[in-house]
């Protein structure tokens, strides 16, 4: 397959056109959902990244055979709606309290000699209450909401639609930034010599749970919402 990809192009458009690049922007810490609207260049700009690396990693992914088993431009709203609700929601609503215990676990027996868990366990709580919230107005109210548009669009409807899909990419820019502080604290989730297993499992299960909202983000921020308006 020729790719074209390009400095100018945006982040989340380019995952979108070739969904396996979704794993090198991941090896280079690059945020392709809430950041998604940046163009490469905007983003090798602000870090220390090698320009030809980056663009010849991602030309290579994109050329690379598609494993994926979905093609989501080829989904209605409806069905890709309901892959979200089931996969990443399902995902999100089973994970949260499982991980909050784990971080709760190793800040009270680890938190007197490593307090950087004490700030961890804070973002963590914040992030799990925010995401409980959104998930539930999504499914009650914003997503129903967007296949009513899709089905009978008309100007009265779109300035309420635009309004409410703009909160919740403020809500997911908002959960991104808790993500990202706490990748900081933890220092890229570097483990001290002392960790136990449930240490160990906890920062494991805080990256799976980041790489998840990553792609769940994008899904909507990328395809659902633009494709709405």
């Amino acid at each position: 397959m020729e790719t074209n990809i390009q400095l100018l192009d945006r982040v989340g458009e380019i995952v979108v056109s070739y969904p396996s690049t979704a794993e090198v922007f991941k090896q280079f810490r690059i945020d392709f959902c809430c950041g998604g609207n940046k163009s490469l260049l905007e983003v090798i700009q602000h870090t220390n990244i090698d320009q030809a690396m980056l663009l010849e990693q991602l030309r290579e992914a994109a050329e690379a055979p598609r494993r994926q088993a979905l093609n989501w431009n080829d989904l209605s709203s409806k069905q890709l709606i309901d892959y979200i609700v089931r996969v990443h929601h399902g995902y999100l609503k089973t994970v949260l309290p499982h991980v909050n215990g784990y971080v709760k676990k190793i800040t009270y027996v680890h938190g007197p000699h490593h307090p950087e868990l004490v700030q961890v366990s804070k973002l963590f709580e914040t992030l799990r209450a925010d995401m409980e919230q959104h998930m539930e107005k999504e499914e009650a109210e914003d997503f129903p909401a967007v296949l009513a548009y899709e089905q009978e669009p008309s100007e009265a409807k779109r300035k309420p639609l635009l309004e409410f899909l703009n909160e919740l990419e403020r809500e997911h820019e908002g959960s991104g930034d808790l993500l990202k502080q706490i990748r900081e604290i933890t220092r890229d989730y570097k483990l001290p010599e002392d960790a136990c297993t449930t240490f160990q499992l906890t920062y494991a299960k805080l990256q799976e749970l980041e790489a998840d909202m990553f792609q769940h983000i994008h899904l909507e921020n990328n395809i659902l919402f633009k494709r709405a308006i």
